[in-house]
């Protein structure tokens, strides 16, 4: 797993959280793209009211994961984000940890790391993605807004 991974592992899952007293699937991506790798992805927090609402995230992914995400790519690497569905919706995220793992922030546990090949996310994967490389802070329109 990459050197990063535990010092993430535990934060509490919080709904809109963008940092490290509390993160939802996409604040904990956010925040170490943010963090690790030097990148500032759009906050999103205003843009929905609970990350449990699958309506509501569902609808989010799909207008923001091509912006997002960027290039769809054929297996996991290092900062790879990972789409997944949870009860047969798109409206998870994560990250590649390394090692065939995967960290994310889940209701009522917090952030975890998980083997790609455990029962529970067994199916769930949708795809791998590449971050666009415009989000880079030294080349993204949000840093200004720092």
């Amino acid at each position: 797993m990459y050197d990063w991974v535990k010092k993430y592992v535990g934060i509490p899952f919080v709904s809109g959280g963008r940092d490290e007293t509390g993160c939802d699937c996409y604040g904990l991506t956010r925040l170490i793209l943010t963090n690790e790798y030097d990148y500032d992805l759009p906050i999103l927090n205003g843009d929905y009211t609970n990350a449990l609402n699958i309506a509501e995230t569902k609808k989010l992914f799909m207008e923001n994961v091509p912006l997002l995400c960027g290039e769809k790519i054929d297996g996991p690497e290092e900062k790879a984000v990972v789409l997944m569905r949870m009860g047969g919706r798109l409206c998870h995220i994560g990250l590649y940890a390394g090692d065939g793992y995967i960290i994310h922030s889940r209701h009522k546990v917090g952030v975890v790391c998980e083997r790609l090949s455990s029962p529970a996310l067994a199916g769930c994967v949708e795809g791998w993605y590449r971050v666009d490389s415009s989000y880079s802070v030294f080349k993204s329109v949000f840093a200004e807004k720092k």
